[in-house]
């Protein structure tokens, strides 16, 4: 599909192309634009905080692993004259490129076996394992994580806060922006756009393009115009939860019909779906933030 020209503000996209660029020389690069964080200066912000690093090891990882994977995949390719050798000498074949096979064997000593394609090969190979029992480890870290972080969530939205300003969050689960299909989830993933591993910051909710977003608390618009690979983007500041300030995010709008400092009540519609920025086909990207860290949305809506 075709990219929509970038606004003059909001950052650009990443272009496809330069991505696996850019993740060559920082695997833990953010392809996307991030709001401000607080200071994570409560134990549930240290916590959110924790998870937001380990997940940007994650994506390192995967970004290494895939790389490295690639590089073994060209080694295993190439021709090994050491290979070739043992090969014929214990088939009794001599290489074709080497009919003298004794004046080869004279040679082996001086060969570099760890310069040869057979030991790189086997030295990549060792640093794919490594890298997937790191891998494995630090997906079991996160799992506890985000579970001790969806429990206090589920606190959170159980436990009514007081009254306030009516456009605001007191307490009680998020209301879903729309009715659409979810279609990914909240995590590390291989970015279908920039075709390399990525935090996925929220949810992607398919729908029609033009549907309606609705508000899911409501709050004070603190965002509200074109954001980079977001496309058009809102956040919503809903109060604090848990301790951390709570907002939600809205990308790739078709049609933004809310402004900065703008009041909202919950369910009121602020925008249209679209498939604006760095997006496959029409769907609402949704992020729940506490503290200006994503969140997995799902255990408040």
């Amino acid at each position: 599909m075709s990219v929509p020209a970038v606004p003059s503000s909001g950052g650009p996209i990443v272009s496809p192309g330069s991505a696996a660029a850019i993740i060559d020389a920082d695997p833990t690069a953010d392809l996307y634009p991030q709001p401000p964080v607080d200071p994570a200066v409560t134990p549930q912000a240290r916590q959110v905080a924790a998870l937001t690093d380990i997940q940007h090891r994650i994506q390192y990882l995967n970004n290494i692993l895939t790389r490295t994977r690639a590089d073994l995949t060209r080694v295993q390719r190439d021709p090994d004259p050491v290979l070739q050798l043992l090969t014929a000498l214990t088939t009794g074949v001599a290489p074709a490129s080497d009919p003298d096979s004794a004046a080869t064997l004279a040679t082996v000593d001086s060969v570099d076996a760890v310069d040869t394609a057979t030991g790189r090969a086997a030295a990549l190979s060792g640093a794919i394992t490594s890298g997937q029992t790191e891998l494995a480890r630090r997906q079991r870290e996160e799992t506890r994580l985000r579970q001790e972080i969806e429990r206090r969530a589920r606190l959170a939205t159980a436990i009514p806060q007081p009254a306030g300003n009516p456009a605001s969050y007191r307490g009680g689960r998020l209301s879903s922006p729309l009715s659409g299909r979810l279609t990914s989830r909240f995590g590390t993933r291989f970015d279908p756009y920039y075709h390399v591993w990525q935090l996925h910051a929220g949810i992607d909710l398919a729908a029609a393009t033009g549907t309606p977003i609705l508000a899911a608390a409501g709050g004070r618009v603190t965002r509200a115009g074109w954001y980079g690979g977001y496309g058009n983007y809102t956040c919503i500041d809903h109060g604090r939860a848990d301790g951390q300030r709570l907002s939600t995010c809205y990308g790739h709008q078709s049609k933004l019909l809310v402004s900065p400092g703008q009041q909202v009540r919950a369910g009121q519609v602020i925008g249209r779906v679209g498939s604006t920025g760095a997006s496959t086909g029409p769907h609402l990207h949704f992020e729940v933030r506490l503290g200006g860290r994503p969140v997995d949305p799902l255990p408040w809506i």
